[in-house]
């Protein structure tokens, strides 16, 4: 009886540690730009920093601010920069991070229902595959911003991931 409850518990720690809990997402750094004039859409940018000992996606974004929100991505085609909605979600590597940021992975608010606002805080959920879903608060900065102080906010890359 023993060796089957050993059997049992060793079983349901792999379990275990094998799923990735809300717990073990971080996102730090989340901001976006104060709304200029008449534009109804507007980008959110934010570090994903996975905690678990296991890879994980973000699968959707969800909000109230926005009639759709959508993961977005930047992809050079015929020499031209463009925007488009991630297929398949984003992966986020085990103890590892992505940098959703200008030129890069973004969450995209396409038909804001009410501008954004400087010193303003929203909210949106990330849906992750296997964290749940993940609310984050975002910081509206000045419509000139180039992000928190200290943010690498220069570098183009497509898949800006990187790992522990």
């Amino acid at each position: 009886m023993k060796k089957l409850f050993a059997v049992i518990a060793t079983l349901a720690s792999l379990f275990v540690a094998g799923q990735a809990f809300a717990a073990d997402i971080e996102i730090k750094d989340a901001w976006t730009k104060a709304s200029i004039g008449k534009v109804r859409n507007g980008a959110a940018f934010f570090t994903v920093t996975n905690n678990s000992m296991t890879a994980d996606r973000i699968v959707g974004v969800r909000s109230d601010l926005a009639e759709k929100t959508e993961l977005h991505t930047h992809i050079m085609e015929n020499n031209v920069m463009k925007m488009r909605e991630v297929e398949g979600g984003v992966d986020v590597p085990m103890h590892g991070e992505v940098m959703f940021k200008p030129g890069s992975y973004h969450v995209m608010m396409i038909g804001l229902k009410a501008p954004l606002k400087q010193g303003e805080m929203v909210s949106v959920t990330l849906e992750f595959e296997k964290a749940g879903d993940v609310p984050v608060m975002i910081n509206v900065m000045d419509a000139m911003s180039k992000g928190p102080a200290g943010m690498d906010h220069g570098n183009m890359e497509h898949n800006a991931h990187k790992s522990h």
